[in-house]
């Protein structure tokens, strides 16, 4: 026998909010009422019958038709809702707002939906496309900045009978009282500590600037706001001097670029500095081309984003950072005030964070089903094993967390937005980027793909190119 369908009705509201007029006959309503007899059957003891196996009649005598309206309203709504979602090609995006008419075996059932639904956006040409490719030279300055970097590794530290310059290195003794009790962490012994680099207060940069060994440095100053349980408060310090260390770089010559990296010549060492940090910014660039490239497309479309989405996003991230906070052992207020930042400026930064998040999915979704873009198999395993080697994991053990987790969907949106930004690279027009010859030069193939950060809500995912590394 066929089940007789639903009948639905809509009103679009506006462009992310539909209202679902739907009618399901009463024998759809009758069958619900028996299912969930059967159903409240099963827990009940009456005698002659096997749990699940009584009559309806006995059932009501039991529980009343008011409990069995009930557990059959509740089971109904949904499988209604659900067909008339599907009826009308409609994706919910958030909870409906359900009012019910009637519900009667002998009237049968109507209700109203109101619902978000994801917006209706037709994929823009990809022609025309042209951005900026993002900074990658190497400047010799940056280059400079990498071997004095190695010379400070290699640098010789001596004890010198002198006052302590900035950057120079102090053996101290620390001791950090507030009201008279050394506060949690606030005593160290023979610790090394650089002139000038910040690491406490910048008064105890102010103090021991000058000072000599065998000096005892007393004052008050005030905590950082964001130390633990005193933090602004005003703290007594004692700092004993046991001796000031001076760095002695070695001299920039072949002898030190043979030690830093067995080259023969500085020029080698340099060559070589340079290289590496040109690799790196290459890959940087097109792991940031993407995100230009993304954003610059998702721009040409206007995007309505359903608030309810929006909200429900952001409070699962705040609720995802309250629990971050919670293992590192504080609040999230604490950890939010560790970041300079406050509950309610957060908010409204992952506010906006979202709402472009959210625009790119819409875009790249769409994209991805016009250019008819699908997931084989081996891209899942690709994607697996890319979280795998992000978080440090077994490639076994993430997909176990997928599948218990239920995020294969998300991982499978993600993987598709992915390959819908790659479509849009590649059909983009690109200034400024590096030439053939130099990503010859340096192993990188034009059509290497680009190292990807973020995965499926490890959802993760801001802006335009994260919006395919979510979750973004």
């Amino acid at each position: 026998m066929t089940t007789p369908p639903v009948t639905t009705t809509v009103e679009r509201l506006d462009e992310v909010r539909v209202r679902l007029s739907v009618e399901a006959p009463p024998e759809r309503v009758r069958t619900a009422f028996d299912r969930a007899a059967r159903t409240l059957s099963k827990d009940l003891r009456i005698p002659g019958f096997r749990p699940g196996r009584a009559p309806r009649p006995i059932v009501e005598q039991k529980v009343g038709l008011g409990a069995i309206a009930q557990a059959a309203l509740e089971g109904a709504l949904q499988e209604y809702y659900v067909e008339a979602l599907e009826g009308e090609s409609l994706d919910s995006v958030a909870r409906p707002e359900v009012d019910v008419e009637r519900f009667d075996e002998r009237e049968g059932c109507a209700f109203t939906a109101t619902v978000e639904v994801r917006p209706e956006i037709v994929p823009a040409e990809l022609d025309d496309l042209r951005v900026t490719h993002p900074e990658w030279q190497v400047p010799d300055a940056d280059v400079d900045a990498q071997v004095e970097q190695l010379r400070e590794r290699f640098a010789e530290v001596v004890v010198v009978d002198r006052d302590a310059a900035a950057g120079d290195l102090v053996t101290i003794d620390l001791r950090v009282e507030v009201d008279g009790a050394v506060v949690d962490g606030g005593s160290v012994e023979g610790a090394l500590y650089e002139v000038g680099s910040g690491g406490v207060t910048p008064e105890l940069d102010r103090r021991v600037l000058g000072a000599t060994a065998g000096d005892v440095l007393t004052y008050d100053d005030e905590l950082p706001e964001g130390y633990p349980e005193h933090g602004g408060a005003t703290a007594a310090f004692t700092v004993t001097v046991h001796d000031v260390r001076e760095k002695r770089l070695p001299e920039l010559d072949d002898d030190f670029a043979d030690s830093a990296g067995g080259f023969d010549t500085l020029d080698e060492l340099r060559a070589d500095v340079r290289a590496s940090l040109l690799r790196r910014r290459v890959l940087e660039g097109r792991h940031q081309l993407r995100a230009v490239v993304a954003e610059a497309y998702v721009a040409r479309h206007e995007v309505p984003v359903p608030p309810t989405l929006l909200s429900d996003t952001v409070a699962e991230r705040m609720t995802r950072l309250g629990e971050e906070a919670e293992r590192l052992g504080g609040t999230l207020d604490e950890l939010l005030a560790l970041e300079g930042t406050s509950r309610e400026q957060h908010e409204e930064q992952l506010r906006e964070q979202s709402e472009r998040m959210l625009r790119s999915q819409f875009v790249l979704d769409a994209l991805a089903r016009r250019l008819e873009l699908t997931v084989q198999s081996a891209d899942v395993d690709a994607e697996i094993g890319r979280l795998a080697a992000e978080h440090g994991m077994q490639p076994a053990e993430v997909a176990r967390l997928v599948r218990d987790q239920g995020t294969l969907p998300a991982l499978v949106g993600d993987v598709l937005r992915r390959k819908a930004i790659d479509a849009v690279v590649a059909a983009a027009e690109v200034d400024g980027g590096p030439d053939e010859a130099t990503l010859r030069e340096l192993g990188l193939a034009a059509a290497e793909p680009a190292p990807e950060e973020g995965g499926a809500d490890d959802a993760g995912v801001e802006d335009a190119a994260d919006a395919a590394d979510a979750s973004a």
